[in-house]
């Protein structure tokens, strides 16, 4: 037939067609031919393709290996429409009560929504609405956080056992914060979690142990603490150590309760950085600044002259002392000018009345 088909175009166009001319057409010819061809078979092929794959797949979901798909239609549709709806609400939902939980506590919480209702205008019903919800929230909240106190309050009103006669009213009991006090940690994608100790943190508790009866209270598990404190101190010169389960949970936040200390707190000092760690007693918290890895620190060493001075002054109220320092962000430099001070103005009277009347 192709070889026939130059005679028949030359035929048609009256036999003047040049070579030429004809063998173009011959090529044109030739090549919608065989694309013609190729997609003729292409389609074959996806046809039976097709229905192999169609003829399996009903196999399969006749012997349950493969779930039936729902018909598509306007109700299945719908209920797609409706379950995405609500996995997005819930997603809303779940996100707003985590920003409530985290910023706020549940008295503030409590106190908003107070404020909110006593500005509520009636026709504003989207605040209304909100006041409604919050509500709900926060006593759910509230129960919640019940539970969870129930769980995590400690065991015994007494953590510490009674300090002996000879020794009460005599001595003081020293209570350090481990974290941001003693050690730093931090977490870096490449090494995990690195936990690094405070410069001079080993021979503080080892000078401090002469002179007080020291408590380590953090809200870290026994898992966390041992092992650093195993470090910190191999002569074990800190006899209590009191972790998360010793602790009181309150507002989001496990609080160090000096009260269930089994001591005067007359005679108990905590030292910490963290605001919520001293939220029951603050008049017994020397409150110092966080340490955050900072090289060359010599925080704990120079806190050291002031804490012998007070064990061995023998105070009879530690907060008066806490009192005193209140607020002063460098507590060693604030002892040594009051020593200066308190030193001058031993000299000038000594000079008064060594001096000649007049």
């Amino acid at each position: 037939m192709l070889r026939r088909l130059p005679k028949l175009l030359r035929l048609v166009g009256g036999g003047a067609a040049a070579p030429a001319e004809a063998g173009t057409t011959t090529g044109a010819c030739r090549r919608a031919l065989t694309a013609d061809a190729k997609q003729g078979a292409h389609s074959v092929l996806d046809e039976v393709a097709q229905a192999r794959l169609k003829r399996i797949k009903s196999q399969l979901e006749a012997t349950g290996e493969l779930p039936v798909e729902p018909p598509r239609g306007g109700v299945w549709s719908a209920i797609r429409l409706i379950w995405r709806t609500a996995l997005l609400g819930t997603a809303a939902v779940s996100a707003t009560a985590g920003y409530y939980t985290y910023a706020y506590t549940s008295d503030e919480l409590r106190k908003i929504l107070k404020e909110t209702r006593a500005d509520l205008k009636p026709d504003d019903f989207g605040t209304k609405m909100w006041c409604d919800g919050m509500a709900r929230y926060l006593l759910f909240r509230i129960n919640m956080e019940q539970r969870i106190k129930d769980f995590t309050d400690p065991s015994t009103d007494k953590l510490l056992p009674e300090l002996p006669p000879q020794l009460r009213g005599n001595v003081i009991t020293l209570v350090l914060d481990l974290d941001d006090l003693l050690v730093w940690k931090e977490w870096t994608r490449n090494k995990g979690w690195s936990i690094y100790k405070r410069p001079g943190a080993a021979d503080f508790l080892l000078e401090l142990g002469q002179y007080f009866e020291v408590v380590v209270y953090t809200d870290e598990p026994a898992t966390y603490t041992d092992p650093i404190l195993n470090k910190l101190d191999p002569h074990r010169i800190v006899p209590y150590r009191l972790y998360r389960t010793d602790t009181q949970y309150h507002n989001g936040h496990h609080v160090r309760d000096l009260a269930k200390l089994n001591r005067d707190l007359s005679h108990v000092l905590f030292i910490s950085a963290k605001p919520e760690a001293w939220e029951f007693q603050p008049e017994n918290t020397l409150k110092l600044r966080p340490w955050k890895g900072e090289t060359g620190d010599t925080g704990l060493i120079d806190l050291i002259p002031f804490l012998q001075f007070l064990a061995t002054h023998r105070v009879k109220d530690v907060r008066d002392v806490v009192r005193s320092y209140d607020g002063v962000e460098d507590i060693p430099a604030a002892f040594k000018a009051r020593l200066a001070e308190a030193a001058a103005h031993q000299r000038q009277q000594k000079r008064g009345l060594l001096a000649a009347p007049r």
